[in-house]
C-alpha cells in the first residue's frame, strides 16, 4: 500500500505521536509519507526514523484563502504523482486541504480521518460534506469520541472504527528513577505530576487548588508541571497568588519523560475534555497510580478503584480527598499502578495500534476493490 498521513501541528502531543507510532509500524512493509508544516516537530521525528516526509504545506489556522489553496494544490499534485491507496487526515486543517485536493482529481485515492478529541462537531452543510462526502471512514480513539459520532444521523455507524492510541511500554517503564529528584534536589519529597499543554481543558487551576487545599496535611507535596503553552505565564501567576511557588514547579517541554515519570509518585490528570489521555498511557507505562477525571476517554484508561481512581472532572475537593488517599494508602497506591501497567501493556502498545490501523486499511480497500464494477 502507498499511504498518506497528514497533520497540522507543529508542536507536539498525543496526536502527533500517535502518527509517529503508526507510520513507522506501516513502513515495515508499505510506502508511507507524513505530510507536515516544515520544521514541525512530527516532520523532524519522521526523519529521524527514516519515514518520507512532505514539508511543502502550511495548515494554518483560521480563514486564510491564498495559504488554503495553495496547500490544496501541493497536496493534490502530491497524491497525484504518488498515486496513493490511502489518505490519513487528523485535524481540521490539513482534512480540509486534503479533502478539497481529492474532489478534483479523477483518481480518488479511500481518505480516512482520525478524530482525537472530543470538541462538538458543528452541523452545518460544509461540515456535513467534509465527514461524509469527502471522508470515507472516521477512526475514534476512545469510546467517549464514538459514542459521540455514533449520535450524528449523518455518519454512519459502519464507517466508525475505534482504534485506541497506544504508548511505548518499553520505553516509558525504563526510566532513570530519582533522576528529576536529585536534579531538583527533592530528594525524600512526594512527588506528584501533571503532564500536557498549558489549556484550559486540562485542568491545572483545579489541581492546583486541591493542592492549596492539602498543603498543610502533606507538607512534603510538591507538584512538576511538564509542557508548554497558552496559559504558562497566567498559571505561575496563579500559583504565586496562592503562595504556592516552593511547591510547584514548572518545567516546560522536557525531552526526558521516561525519567520525569520515573522521579514521580503519583500522576494526575484533572482533565475537563480529553479525547483519549496519552499521557495517562505514558503514566500507567511508567507504573505510576494515577488520579484522573472521569471525562472524555479517560475511563478507557483508568478503572477506578481498579488501576487508579476517577473523580467528577471540575471537583478540586474530589482531586484533594484522593491525593490524601493515595498518599496515606501506599499499598493501595502500588497495587494500582500495577494493574495499570499490566492493563496498558496488554490492549496500549504500539504494536497493537499498528495492526488494528493496518488491518483496517485492508479491509477498507478490499471492499472497495469489491465493489468496483471495474
Amino acid at each position: 500500500m502507498k499511504i498518506l498521513h497528514t497533520n497540522f501541528h507543529k508542536g507536539w502531543g498525543g496526536q502527533s505521536n500517535r502518527i509517529l507510532a503508526v507510520c513507522r509500524h506501516l513502513q515495515k512493509r508499505h510506502d508511507v509519507t507524513i505530510a507536515a508544516p516544515s520544521q514541525s516537530e512530527l516532520i523532524n521525528r519522521a526523519r529521524e526514523h527514516g519515514i518520507k516526509t512532505f514539508d511543502n504545506v502550511r495548515f494554518r489556522r483560521g480563514f486564510r484563502p491564498a495559504s488554503i489553496w495553495r496547500d490544496i494544490k501541493a497536496i493534490r499534485n502530491l497524491i497525484r504523482k504518488e498515486k496513493y491507496d490511502i489518505v490519513h487526515t487528523h485535524g481540521s486543517q490539513d482534512s480540509w486541504a486534503a479533502a478539497l485536493a481529492r474532489h478534483w482529481l479523477k483518481n480518488r485515492p479511500v481518505m480516512l480521518r482520525t478524530k482525537h478529541n472530543i470538541f462538538p462537531i458543528r452541523d452545518h452543510l460544509a461540515n456535513r460534506w467534509l465527514y461524509t462526502a469527502a471522508t470515507d471512514e472516521l477512526v475514534c480513539i476512545s469510546h467517549a469520541i464514538l459514542e459521540y459520532c455514533a449520535q450524528k444521523p449523518y455518519l454512519k455507524e459502519s464507517r466508525l472504527h475505534l482504534i485506541h492510541s497506544a504508548v511505548n511500554t518499553l520505553k516509558y517503564g525504563n526510566g532513570k528513577k530519582g533522576k528529576l529528584k536529585k536534579e531538583l534536589g527533592l530528594e525524600g519529597r512526594y512527588i506528584a505530576g501533571i503532564m500536557g499543554r498549558l489549556r484550559p481543558e486540562k485542568g491545572h487551576r483545579l489541581l492546583f487548588d486541591a493542592l492549596f487545599e492539602i498543603k498543610e496535611k502533606i507538607p512534603d507535596l510538591n507538584l512538576l508541571v511538564v509542557g508548554t503553552g497558552s496559559l504558562y505565564q497566567e498559571l505561575k501567576e496563579y500559583s504565586g497568588s496562592l503562595k504556592m511557588e516552593d511547591r510547584i514547579i514548572f518545567l516546560g517541554f522536557r525531552e526526558d519523560i521516561p525519567d520525569v515519570l520515573a522521579s514521580l509518585d503519583l500522576f494526575i490528570m484533572p482533565s475537563l475534555s480529553e479525547g483519549l489521555g496519552t499521557a495517562a498511557l505514558e503514566a500507567a507505562a511508567a507504573g505510576l497510580p494515577i488520579i484522573a477525571s472521569k471525562v472524555g476517554g479517560l475511563p478507557d484508561i483508568v478503572e477506578n478503584g481498579k488501576t487508579g481512581i476517577l473523580v467528577p472532572p471540575g471537583s478540586s475537593r474530589a482531586l484533594a480527598e484522593s491525593i490524601k488517599t493515595l498518599y496515606k494508602h501506599r499499598k493501595l497506591a502500588r497495587a494500582y499502578a500495577l494493574s495499570a501497567r499490566e492493563y496498558v501493556q496488554n490492549n496500549f502498545t504500539e504494536e497493537i495500534l499498528g495492526e488494528k490501523t493496518e488491518a483496517l486499511y485492508q479491509k477498507i480497500l478490499a471492499r472497495q476493490n469489491t465493489s468496483d464494477p471495474s
